[in-house]
């Protein structure tokens, strides 16, 4: 469900589409319990939490888009549009009005209140994942739009995974190379 590792477990939720090119169109899970199970274990949620229902699908989903619309525009350098940054504020502000704090050593945690469930530890990814000092090494793949934290040496990475866009990205500029030598 997610490939590789895009540097943080929200970008995980984020990147839950299957799709080639720049469309958004296909979820990479089947439904709740899919979902479930690979956020687990990219560890954005617990592993065996309760499953989400359909309105709770459609509010998981909704929140993708509009924190992909956020974070794409921030990884390009662009201010985020109104609509979708006001719906991750909302979202995150919600779940953190409800939250549990636990105090320890250099640290405070947030954990979602008794009710909360995946949207709010996909939420709590989410303020997570904002509020990180490596934002700026933020890129979205040049062939999809998966988007990923960018900690190479150089910090010129193009795409997701090599497995994923990169390998097909190089074959497509071979081909398209023999074909103008011949």
């Amino acid at each position: 469900m997610i490939s590789g590792d895009p540097g943080h477990p929200a970008l995980s939720f984020v990147n839950t589409v299957i799709d080639d090119g720049k469309t958004r169109l296909h979820n990479s899970f089947a439904g709740g319990a899919d979902l479930v199970e690979g956020l687990g274990a990219a560890g954005l949620v617990p592993r065996g939490s309760a499953l989400p229902g359909t309105a709770q699908m459609t509010a998981l989903i909704g929140l993708r888009e509009a924190a992909y619309a956020v974070l794409s525009a921030m990884a390009a350098g662009r201010r985020p549009g109104r609509e979708e940054a006001l719906t991750l504020e909302t979202a995150i502000k919600s779940t953190l009005q409800d939250c549990g704090f636990t105090f320890r050593a250099g640290a405070l945690d947030l954990m979602p209140g008794p009710l909360g469930g995946v949207h709010d530890h996909v939420a709590l990814g989410l303020f997570d994942l904002l509020r990180r000092d490596d934002l700026q090494r933020l890129r979205e793949c040049k062939r999809c739009t998966h988007l990923f934290l960018d900690h190479g040496r150089g910090q010129g990475r193009r795409w997701c995974s090599m497995a994923r866009c990169g390998n097909k990205v190089k074959a497509a500029t071979f081909r398209a190379r023999q074909r103008t030598s011949l």
